[in-house]
């Protein structure tokens, strides 16, 4: 009875130890053992992801800039909406939501698909809102929330992207 020895060696890429029989890497999937034909498709793959995650990148910063001019713009409202009818509450309500806003701003570094769709998902519920005391608000500033919704909405596709 003989036993079979099998020789390793190791991932050019990544270093991961691999049965010298092996084409591809079972790790990152270089094809340690593949033609030059492999290699360069090998490589034309990571640099296709790469430029994937740094356009994903603009978009989520992009994003999480809206997250941070609409907190400045509630802010805002609130503070002139108290000097002309001296209404606190609308004042409190407007620098909390505008709290909000800028705590998922800073957020969208850490957790940037949850804090973008939570962004999301709050401005979604304050037009609706809006909209159920005061129809006629549905349809003022209808193309400056159709470019909220579409920023935050591509920064969304590409948190998830990233995650994948």
């Amino acid at each position: 009875m003989t036993i079979l020895e099998v020789s390793e060696s190791s991932c050019s890429i990544c270093k991961t130890p691999m049965q010298t029989e092996n084409i591809y890497c079972p790790e990152c999937g270089f094809p340690e053992n593949g033609t030059d034909s492999d290699v360069a498709k090998f490589h034309a793959r990571n640099a296709m992801k790469k430029n994937q995650h740094m356009d994903a990148g603009k978009k989520i910063r992009s994003a999480r800039n809206v997250l941070y001019v609409m907190a400045g713009i509630i802010i805002l409202f609130g503070v002139v909406s108290f000097f002309n009818d001296q209404d606190i509450a609308l004042l409190i309500s407007n620098v909390i939501v505008g709290i909000i806003y800028l705590a998922l701003g800073s957020w969208t570094s850490k957790k940037p698909l949850v804090a973008i769709l939570l962004g999301l998902l709050l401005y979604l519920t304050t037009i609706i809102i809006s909209a159920i005391f005061e129809p006629s608000t549905l349809f003022r500033g209808l193309i400056f929330k159709i470019f909220i919704i579409a920023y935050l909405g591509a920064g969304v596709y590409s948190a998830s992207s990233i995650k994948k």
